[in-house]
């Protein structure tokens, strides 16, 4: 049985009759969502995110602590923080080009499920070269409306995805539906610089027409959609923030 296969009774759509390197699970092309989600719908810009993160993939172990080294080896090791010990149902949502993707396909092992979902083309194509792993089925799907059923998911990654949707309450409500009661989520989102580098982030994120987060904002915001265990690993220039889903039982002890 392949990772499609494994997938389709979680689904609210049909599978494509035609499957190519990802399913296609959106109509049409939604509208524009600002300029750098338009810049990663492109080859070009796929293909500099793609060695944007694979650059800082290979030297995050390098860089010290104190140069926020500690803050990317967090973003990076998301399975750990998922807390993945194998055949757990993920889904890594914005996958980009599956840099993330291939970490939790290894975390999930092959007993596991692995889905990579985002709303670019050009960023699935590039995902389906360079995770082989036969756990992992690559889908483009949008945020706003993810196509899973309800409670179908025992955790979620979404790295670098929030910045850019057109309303976060949508966005979390629909994670917060997706994962099991008691599901885990690991989110990182761009933050406000501080001090003297302030202004330079808010001129990017005008220009790119995204959101930055202000301190503690992403958190606040996971509380209020009844998320618990809520932890803010960073709020630096990223926001790092683990939780779990509502309907969790409560620790033990």
């Amino acid at each position: 049985m392949t990772a499609a296969d494994r997938l389709a009774p979680l689904l609210t759509v049909p599978v494509p009759a035609s499957i190519g390197p990802y399913l296609d699970l959106v109509e049409g092309r939604p509208g524009s969502r600002g300029r750098i989600q338009d810049l990663w719908e492109s080859g070009g810009g796929a293909g500099a995110y793609d060695l944007l993160l694979a650059a800082a993939d290979r030297l995050h172990t390098r860089i010290p602590a104190f140069a926020y080294g500690a803050v990317m080896r967090d973003f990076y090791d998301v399975a750990r923080r998922l807390d993945l010990v194998g055949g757990e149902t993920v889904l890594d949502l914005a996958c980009g080009p599956g840099t993330l993707t291939r970490r939790l396909a290894d975390g999930a092992g092959p007993d596991g499920l692995v889905v990579g979902a985002d709303l670019s083309p050009a960023m699935l194509t590039r995902a389906a070269r360079s995770v082989p792993a036969e756990n992992t089925v690559l889908v483009r799907a949008d945020a706003m409306d993810l196509p899973l059923r309800d409670a179908s998911l025992d955790a979620v990654c979404c790295s670098l995805c929030l910045q850019l949707v057109p309303d976060l309450d949508t966005a979390l409500a629909q994670i917060a539906r997706v994962l099991l009661p008691g599901g885990r989520l690991a989110a990182a989102v761009p933050a406000h610089g501080r001090g003297p580098f302030r202004l330079g982030t808010e001129l990017v994120a005008r220009g790119g027409q995204a959101r930055l987060f202000g301190r503690g904002e992403l958190a606040d915001a996971l509380v209020r959609h009844g998320f618990v265990r809520v932890v803010t690993r960073w709020d630096t220039v990223m926001q790092i923030v683990d939780a779990v889903a509502p309907g969790a039982a409560p620790p033990r002890g």
